[in-house]
């Protein structure tokens, strides 16, 4: 798959905006509502900005991005702060409207059962998630345009779903909704032989064993990976 996104790249050199002194819209000092209606007003982003693409690969680099920006609202939704709650952080503070359904999201990821849901998703998907976003940088690196673009199409994507929420997105929480978690006691810290803890409300999610101070520094998942957790 990486040599079709490498060839894409090589042969398409599409015009794009590059912000200017390398920063992300939604940072404090830059206009996120200019960058927004200027550079994310083309209904299909994609086609937009590589108009070249034929049908087969314009839908191959759609799926890259919606996997980053999956990957990175993940982040967000175990409790780091990713780019979605900063976006989601200016919009509310300039009062521009966000999606009700972007808003719920974020609420039932702080609550039992979605909490524990995500977090679980999140360090099972760890090995899928490292592999797009390393994807998604090659890809960018291989030529500054095309790069630019990506970029650019990306940042547009993560804004326009804290606005609308992201069909892809939706899919996706629908999925994490649907997972039915190991079983886990759910009396007293249960401890290992090796110093690790699980309890209910353990950072790793069901089923895996969490290291350092209560909450976690680090987690080993059920796979058997080490899998950080910051705090």
């Amino acid at each position: 798959m990486f040599r079709v996104f490498v060839f894409l790249a090589v042969v398409i050199f599409p015009a794009a905006y590059v912000f200017a002194d390398g920063a992300s819209p939604w940072e404090q000092g830059q206009d996120l509502e200019q960058f927004y209606t200027q550079y994310c007003s083309a209904p299909n982003l994609e086609k937009h900005y590589f108009p070249s693409l034929d049908t087969q690969q314009l839908a191959t680099l759609t799926k890259l991005t919606s996997e980053v920006l999956w990957a990175d609202l993940s982040e967000d939704l175990v409790g780091h702060e990713g780019s979605s709650t900063q976006v989601f952080g200016r919009l509310r503070t300039l009062g521009h409207p966000i999606a009700p359904a972007f808003t719920s999201m974020l609420q039932q990821a702080a609550k039992e059962p979605m909490r524990t849901k995500y977090v679980y998703a999140y360090n099972t998907n760890a090995d899928q998630r490292s592999y797009v976003v390393d994807t998604f940088e090659k890809l960018g690196k291989s030529d500054a345009k095309f790069g630019a673009a990506m970029l650019t199409v990306l940042e547009c994507r993560i804004i326009r779903n804290v606005k609308s929420m992201d069909p892809f997105v939706a899919s996706r929480v629908a999925q994490v909704k649907a997972i039915k978690l190991p079983k886990v006691s759910t009396s007293s810290a249960k401890a290992s032989s090796n110093g690790g803890y699980s309890e209910p409300d353990c950072s790793c999610g069901g089923g895996n064993f969490c290291y350092g101070p209560r909450g976690g520094h680090y987690c080993i998942t059920s796979g058997g990976k080490k899998a950080y957790v910051k705090h």
